[in-house]
C-alpha cells in the first residue's frame, strides 16, 4: 500500500493491457503528479498526460486510455473521475482529457462543430464542388453525358414523333443561337436532341456534355420559335456552368459530410441525416437555375430576342394556379421545390429591358 500525496482516491477494477483480451484485477491511484497502477503485484506508473478519461455512457463501466493502448476498466465511474481530477491539478494533464471533462469546453466545441458543419454545406459544398466540376476534363463530362442519354432512352424517353420537316425548321431556327453560343464557349460541344417522352411532358433539360433535349410536347407548346430560343439558352446556360457534373459532385461531397459527421456510412440515408442533405441540394438546385436564369437573359438581349419570349412560353408551362397568390408561391411547395418559385422568374425577365 501507498499514500497519493493528491488524491486518497483507490480505484479498483480490471487492466486490459492492449494486446490481449484478457483482464487482471487492478487498483490504481495518483501519487505526485502521476498515476500509479498496481497490476498483479507490479505498479505501472503513468504522467498526467499518459492519462485520458473515457466518456461514459449510460450505467456502463467507465475507463482510463493509459498511453500503451492499455485501458482500466471500473464500475467506479466517481472514483476514475476524482483520479482524473487529480491528475489535472497537477498541471500536466493533456488538453483532449481536459476537454472531455469539463461542461463548457463540450458545449463550445459542439457549437464550434455545428458551426463549422453549416458553413462546410452551405458554403464550402457548393464552392468545392463548382472547382472540381471545372477542374474535370470535358471529356469526362461527354461521356457521363452519353450514358446518361442512353438510360434516359432506355427508361423515360423513345424516338420523336415530330416530322423530318418539323425538325428541322426548329433546328433551323436554333441553329444562329447555337453557332453564337459556340463561338462564344468552344470548349463545350451542344446537340439538340428531340424525343417523345409521356411522363416527362412538356419538357427541355441539359444532360452533362452538351446534350440539349427537348421533347415534343415542349415543341408543340411554343407558339414562337423564339420561345424554344430562349429554352434554349436556358439550357445552355447548365451546360456552360457545368451544372449537371457539380450536381453529381455535390451529391457525392454531401454523402461525404454526413457520413463524417456520423462515423455510419449507413446513416446517410437515414431520413434524420439524410433529410438536411435533401434540403441542401434542393437549395444549390434552385441556385443553379436561378444562374441558368441569368445566362439566357444575357444571352436573349445580346440576341435581340424579347426577354418575354421566356416568360410567355413558362406561363404556359407552369400556369399559377386559380387564385394562386406569390405568398402561396413562397410556401413550403416551394421551399421543397429544385427550380425558384415561377412568379420569381417570369417577374426578372417581365421587367428587363
Amino acid at each position: 500500500m501507498w499514500v497519493s500525496l493528491l488524491s486518497e482516491a483507490r480505484v479498483a477494477g480490471r487492466f486490459f493491457d492492449g494486446q490481449s483480451s484478457s483482464s487482471q484485477a487492478a487498483c490504481a491511484t495518483v501519487v505526485g503528479d502521476q498515476l500509479h497502477l498496481e497490476v498483479a503485484g507490479q505498479v505501472r506508473r503513468y504522467d498526467a498526460d499518459e492519462v485520458r478519461l473515457g466518456v461514459q455512457v449510460g450505467k456502463a463501466s467507465s475507463y482510463l486510455h493509459l498511453a500503451d493502448g492499455a485501458v482500466l476498466e471500473s464500475l467506479d465511474v466517481p472514483g476514475l473521475q476524482a483520479l482524473s481530477r487529480a491528475l489535472t491539478r497537477s498541471g500536466r494533464s493533456s488538453w483532449l482529457q481536459r476537454l472531455e471533462v469539463s461542461p463548457r469546453l463540450i458545449v463550445c466545441s459542439l457549437v464550434a462543430v455545428v458551426a463549422f458543419s453549416w458553413l462546410g454545406v452551405v458554403y464550402g459544398v457548393p464552392w468545392l464542388s463548382n472547382q472540381i466540376a471545372h477542374a474535370l476534363p470535358v471529356e469526362l463530362e461527354r461521356h457521363l453525358g452519353e450514358q446518361s442519354l442512353d438510360a434516359l432512352d432506355g427508361f423515360w424517353t423513345g424516338p420523336s414523333d415530330l416530322t423530318e420537316a418539323r425538325q428541322q425548321e426548329v433546328l433551323a431556327a436554333m441553329a444562329p443561337h447555337l453557332r453564337a453560343m459556340q463561338q462564344a464557349y468552344p470548349k463545350h460541344p451542344l446537340q439538340l436532341h428531340f424525343r417523345s417522352s409521356d411522363s416527362l411532358g412538356a419538357n427541355a433539360f441539359a444532360l452533362p456534355g452538351g446534350h440539349l433535349i427537348f421533347t415534343d410536347e415542349m415543341v408543340a407548346l411554343a407558339e414562337h420559335d423564339e420561345e424554344l430560343a430562349a429554352v434554349l439558352a436556358h439550357e445552355v446556360g447548365h451546360v456552360i456552368h457545368r451544372h449537371g457534373l457539380r450536381n453529381v459532385v455535390q451529391s457525392s461531397l454531401l454523402v461525404f459530410v454526413m457520413v463524417s459527421l456520423t462515423g455510419d456510412i449507413s446513416a446517410a440515408s437515414d431520413i434524420t441525416t439524410g433529410l438536411p442533405a435533401l434540403l441542401a441540394n434542393l437549395s444549390y438546385q434552385r441556385d443553379m437555375e436561378t444562374e441558368a436564369d441569368g445566362f439566357a437573359l444575357t444571352f436573349l438581349q445580346q440576341q435581340g430576342i424579347a426577354p418575354q419570349r421566356f416568360a410567355d412560353i413558362m406561363t404556359r408551362l407552369d400556369p399559377p394556379s386559380e387564385g394562386e397568390s406569390d405568398d402561396a408561391a413562397s410556401g413550403l411547395g416551394s421551399f421543397l421545390s429544385t427550380h425558384p418559385p415561377t412568379p420569381e422568374r417570369l417577374q426578372r425577365f417581365q421587367t428587363a429591358d
